[in-house]
């Protein structure tokens, strides 16, 4: 029979059989990889371009959302329609239909990255792997350079094109998210369902697009392991509180004991720490300062046994910035955007504008993040009530809002704030969602109350990750026209798109200057004074310079409300009208056009 500890844990649900599946493991699995199966079919049967300013959504086939919503019933009836403890086996692979389904969606739809950023990334790596040199003067990313070092070394190493890497990126990078999130929920309960059920919820919730080829999801995994170590072998026992005087604090600080009886098992996992701090720091500029919150406020709370280590992170952190990143921070001071207004202007008014179809995804994604903040928060009530209160998941899920108005990231910190704070949210939201005790007559209720709802929270997930699909999915002709304008362009020559959304930088990152009219064109207000600034910057320098205008950069101008239906037709008229200049390059999806020296 199954019990319940004073902490609110169920414990002792007799396991499954050693080495054996009963009948209701084998349909659960067979029901998951039936949804699989129907959901990657749909798929592929998606063509490009995406039309519709909804995304994916608009163009995935009614079988694919059968599919899932079945791999969402299967999850439900593996947790809450039987009285003993999950297959461990089984729930390994409804995890993973689920992520093959929500995170490998595009690679099924098309054979190449989708996002501009996973392009520029490639090219990076690239640059490294032809040079071995790291220029801090290019940019950013050679300020930062520790995870394009080891895409170069791995792709040298196995012979994958990073192209290829990128192209199954979110699958792989999904994947070692819940592993070292599954080593985080086992120091925090031993309920195998609840530990199940946040792994779910995390993915449910993951809507932030995050896990594509880059720093930040690479940052993001260790990020996970540092805090799965902290929570583990570095976790303290702190005694009773006595009171916010300050000799009371001091003393109820000091008198915490390490949870992990064995010394050398604690500095082993120091050192360990140390060395993921490093390569963290190396890494990625935001990560490293979501990591010293996260440990610092564990460390306030006395839930850690090594103070030490957020000195240390201070300490690395600081010699990075004054040293290897000093170059990039000559030019951008790291606190010029601070403040609340700033960071809200930047994250979150900018943002909401652009065609009725975009607002609309951008409004699911701000519900879906609020509805499992408010889930979470049941959460946090409903383990008060039953006794297993936990501070830390509380601390860690709110300290990531801590950064939020020190630096507006470019408009995407609230995204980031948002995926920082995700894995401690699942946890919590999947509090309230764990029963404690599964009457025979209600589990069928709460099975298909489940499933409903957490097939709910993957569409909306999909919805909003696959949201700009119409200009973050290339079709053959954009890559086609990208990469032509590298053979096309005469040596010194700068190659300019539209805007961002475009397949490029894989390739002559260093050696070519890219631009964007959009970048180029922030104070032209008109499509006449654009072409004009574009003309001059061409003859300035040698080789002059190849535009590229394509359809994804127009799609995501008009989306996002930079420019009005029509507006980009005029743009390109105007240069075309500027003198000397040729289309030497089109097809159905992109135009090249050369300014300046022939």
């Amino acid at each position: 029979m199954a019990e319940i500890t004073k902490a609110g844990e169920v414990v002792g649900l007799p396991p499954p059989p050693a080495g054996r599946w009963s009948v209701h493991d084998v349909l659960c699995a067979a029901l998951a990889l039936l949804g699989a199966v129907v959901s990657c079919l749909a798929a592929t049967t998606v063509t490009l371009p995406v039309e519709s300013d909804l995304g994916l959504v608009a163009s995935l086939p009614a079988a694919y959302w059968a599919g899932l919503a079945a791999i969402n019933g299967a999850l439900a009836m593996a947790l809450f329609t039987t009285r003993s403890r999950p297959n461990t086996w089984l729930m390994a692979l409804l995890l993973g239909t689920l992520v093959l389904v929500m995170f490998g969606a595009a690679a099924m739809v098309t054979d190449d990255p989708r996002g501009e950023v996973s392009w520029r990334h490639v090219g990076i790596a690239d640059t490294l792997q032809r040079t071995g040199e790291i220029n801090p003067e290019v940019d950013a990313y050679f300020n930062w350079p520790g995870f394009f070092a080891l895409l170069a070394l791995v792709s040298k190493t196995t012979g994958v094109g990073a192209l290829e890497i990128a192209l199954w990126a979110p699958v792989v990078t999904v994947a070692l998210w819940l592993l070292a999130l599954a080593m985080i929920v086992r120091t925090l309960t031993d309920d195998p369902r609840r530990l199940w059920l946040t792994l779910w919820v995390f993915c449910l919730g993951n809507w932030q697009d995050q896990d594509y080829l880059s720093p930040q999801a690479f940052g993001f995994f260790l990020h996970l392991c540092v805090l799965a170590l902290l929570l583990g072998s570095l976790r303290a026992n702190t005694p009773r509180f006595q009171g916010l005087a300050p000799a009371k604090l001091l003393r109820w600080w000091r008198g915490r004991t390490p949870a992990e009886p064995d010394p050398r098992r604690r500095v082993a996992t120091l050192v360990v720490c140390a060395l993921l701090i490093v390569v963290v720091t190396g890494s990625h500029q935001l990560t490293p300062f979501m990591l010293l919150v996260a440990i610092g406020i564990l460390t306030v709370a006395g839930r850690s046994w090594a103070p030490g280590l957020l000195l240390l992170a201070l300490v690395v952190i600081g010699i990075w910035l004054a040293f290897p990143a000093s170059s990039y921070l000559e030019g951008h001071p790291p606190l010029a955007d601070v403040g609340l207004d700033t960071t809200t202007t930047a994250n979150v008014s900018e943002r909401v504008a652009g065609s009725p179809g975009h607002l609309l995804i951008v409004q699911l994604r701000m519900a879906l993040a609020a509805g499992l903040w408010l889930v979470a928060a049941v959460g946090v009530l409903v383990d008060r009530r039953r006794g297993r209160f936990d501070l830390r998941p509380v601390l860690l899920m709110a300290a990531p809002f801590i950064v939020l108005p020190a630096q507006s990231y470019g408009g995407e910190m609230l995204i980031r704030v948002s995926l920082f704070s995700l894995p401690f949210t699942a946890y919590l939201a999947a509090g309230a969602l764990v029963p404690r005790r599964w009457p025979p007559r209600s589990r069928v209720v709460r099975a298909v109350g489940l499933g409903l709802l957490c097939t709910a929270l993957a569409a909306v997930t999909v919805i909003g990750r696959y949201g700009n699909a119409r200009f973050d999915m290339f079709t053959h002709a954009e890559i086609f026209a990208a990469q032509k304008m590298y053979e096309l362009a005469p040596d010194g020559a700068t190659v300019i798109a539209a805007a961002h959304p475009t397949p490029w930088s894989n390739r002559e990152y260093v050696e070519r200057n890219h631009r964007t009219i959009k970048d180029l064109c922030r104070t032209a207000t008109d499509p006449h004074a654009c072409a004009v600034l574009i003309y001059g910057y061409a003859q300035h320098h040698r080789g002059g310079a190849l535009v590229l205008m394509n359809r994804a950069s127009q799609a995501s101008l008009v989306m996002t409300g930079v420019l009005a239906p029509g507006s980009f037709e005029q743009y390109e008229r105007g240069l075309r009208e500027m003198p000397g200049t040729r289309l030497i390059y089109e097809n159905r999806d992109a135009r090249i056009y050369q300014m300046g020296a022939p």
